[in-house]
């Protein structure tokens, strides 16, 4: 019997390692940028920092068009572009193309799960895709990034693999490799009936209510450790006055309206405690691989426009309704841009940061 046919958009680092995974389970199509197929041609190497093995993928297909796959059949779509791809002009002419895919009368099943981080993007999804809510969810995959010497090669680490690698991965503890936010369960055990065959790494759920607010405060605590420079987290913590601002900011944007009855009790108890709970199990899981280097590669350049754009509409958000969101007037706004300042980035939203992706 033929194995289910799963779209993934973007051949990046997420997609690759994704796909990988996906294929013991699915047929894999990556859709790509035209003129970008021979960039992403296989065989690739994958290197496993807490397996310490080099793992080689070949078997999916490349296409740089939704007319060279219109009229086939899709279980559903992995969608790896980060929140402000998405919502840029390219970005949403993709995901519009894809819609016009998953709106045939073959694909009325399909659905998409998407990685992209930002306040309504939920909605831009469902507004550009001509799909109900009830078709998408989102998640988290796995840390995983292209060589760079941003990230250092740890001393346990086979030097002549990693010397192989397209790209160098960490699962996260215990053997998850992908967390979905279960808002539509059915589709998290579609989901999971795909990914979960590959017999090494599973789909992790996270409740429904923590959906809404879980990555604005990831956000917030992303770029506060980029304030203080990634270092190790400790160090952050022991910041006092960068780490109380951090947790006002955290209180005030769960008790955003939009975030409802459940925002408003969890701002009382989410604060300096929580927020350690929140990153040290990603820090200790990212062993051997150092998390401030990743976080420092990652968030504080790749994706920080999806980041800075997360959290500004934050601000906006709290402005709407009179709150202060962010604590902006004269702390942590003016430390943030005072500090992105000194790495030669703008402080206008508009253009915040050069492209280094």
């Amino acid at each position: 019997m033929s194995k289910p046919q799963v779209l993934i958009i973007g051949c990046g680092a997420v997609g690759l390692l994704q796909g990988y995974y996906l294929s013991s389970g699915a047929d894999i199509t990556y859709l790509v940028r035209p003129g970008r197929k021979p960039a992403f041609v296989g065989p690739k190497h994958l290197y496993s920092y807490k397996d310490d093995q080099l793992y080689t993928f070949s078997n999916y297909r490349l296409v740089d068009s939704i007319e060279e796959i219109s009229g086939e059949t899709f279980t559903f779509v992995l969608d790896t572009l980060d929140g402000n791809t998405a919502q840029s002009e390219g970005g949403t002419a993709t995901i519009a193309a894809v819609g016009n895919l998953i709106n045939e009368k073959q694909n009325s099943g399909c659905f998409v799960v998407y990685a992209g981080i930002g306040l309504d993007i939920e909605s831009h999804y469902t507004r550009v895709m001509r799909i109900e809510s009830t078709r998408l969810f989102s998640f988290v995959s796995m840390l995983v990034h292209q060589p760079t010497p941003r990230i250092s090669i740890p001393d346990e680490a086979d030097r002549s693999l990693t010397a192989k690698a397209d790209l160098l991965f960490a699962y996260l503890d215990v053997n998850v490799g992908v967390i979905a936010f279960d808002t539509q369960p059915q589709l998290t055990t579609k989901l999971e009936s795909i990914y979960n065959t590959n017999g090494k790494l599973v789909v992790q759920r996270v409740p429904a209510f923590v959906a809404p607010w879980f990555m604005s405060i990831n956000m917030l605590h992303f770029m506060t450790w980029k304030i203080d420079g990634y270092r190790p987290f400790e160090y952050l913590r022991g910041n006092t006055e960068l780490w109380s601002l951090m947790v006002r900011a955290q209180t005030e944007i769960l008790s955003l309206p939009r975030f409802g009855w459940t925002g408003w009790v969890l701002s009382f108890v989410v604060k300096s405690w929580a927020a350690e709970k929140l990153n040290t199990p990603l820090i200790n899981g990212a062993k051997p691989m150092k998390l401030e280097e990743f976080n420092a590669f990652h968030h504080g350049r790749k994706v920080v426009k999806q980041d800075i754009r997360a959290l500004e509409d934050l601000e906006k958000e709290g402005e709407k309704v009179a709150y202060i969101c962010l604590v902006p007037k004269e702390s942590f706004k003016t430390k943030f841009y005072t500090e992105l300042s000194k790495e030669d980035f703008s402080a206008s939203a508009s253009d915040y940061v050069r492209s280094t992706s």
